[in-house]
């Protein structure tokens, strides 16, 4: 009976793997890829069904000039960018390509873990140092704002092809992606630190201060 399950079990895992791995591939221009079942494609638009997590399927489409790439699922690939310089495609298809690459470790890889603290750090401590409220929302929004000024150091470990490091297209896509990341991560860390400032304040030091 045991073999019986575990047998059932290897063939619908099988089955699994291979319904993924025979969905088509979208690859965005932002570094996003999307698997889904291609309906069609033209000038206008991509058009495909998308399985959602508990197995219903939408139908929706991307505009094609937000389109780098389809593959379908037998590996067949039609690239829909174009090097063209008037439409600002300076970029020729493989530095593109090398420059999704970036984008897309960056959207899985890139943690702005330093930049978070300082903006939490920022936030509690002026919060709380000079009792600020209502003011300390202005914060967040100033210190995302710096953290947008400096450079984008590539997380170590989230290269997905060791050849691409020291490619200048790959590093451009990567800085590009991490440095939005950053700024969206450092505004939430800015308002957290902001909330445990406040909290501080009014449940610790101020009702100290008023017994004294």
């Amino acid at each position: 009976m045991k073999v019986l399950v575990h047998a059932l079990i290897a063939i619908i895992t099988f089955v699994f793997a291979e319904q993924v791995r025979a969905q088509d591939r979208i690859q965005l221009m932002n570094g996003e890829v999307i698997n889904g079942k291609i309906l069609g494609q033209s000038t206008l638009e991509v058009r495909y069904v998308e399985t959602r997590k508990n197995g219903r399927t939408r139908e929706r489409a991307e505009p094609t000039e937000e389109v780098f790439s389809v593959t379908d699922s037998l590996g067949r690939e039609r690239i829909w960018y174009f090097y063209d310089t008037i439409f600002g495609n300076d970029l020729t298809i493989e530095q593109m390509r090398w420059f999704i690459q970036g984008e897309r470790d960056a959207r899985k890889g890139y943690k702005p873990t330093w930049p978070m603290i300082e903006a939490f750090a920022v936030g509690a401590g002026l919060t709380i140092g000079f009792n600020w409220e209502m003011n300390s929302l202005f914060v967040p929004p100033i210190t995302a704002g710096v953290m947008a000024l400096p450079r984008v150091y590539i997380t170590k470990g989230s290269i997905s092809d060791p050849t691409m490091e020291g490619n200048a297209y790959y590093a451009t896509g990567y800085a590009r992606v991490g440095r939005s990341k950053r700024v969206v991560r450092s505004l939430i860390a800015g308002f957290v630190g902001i909330g445990v400032g406040l909290a501080v304040r009014q449940l610790i030091i101020n009702p100290n201060l008023a017994t004294e």
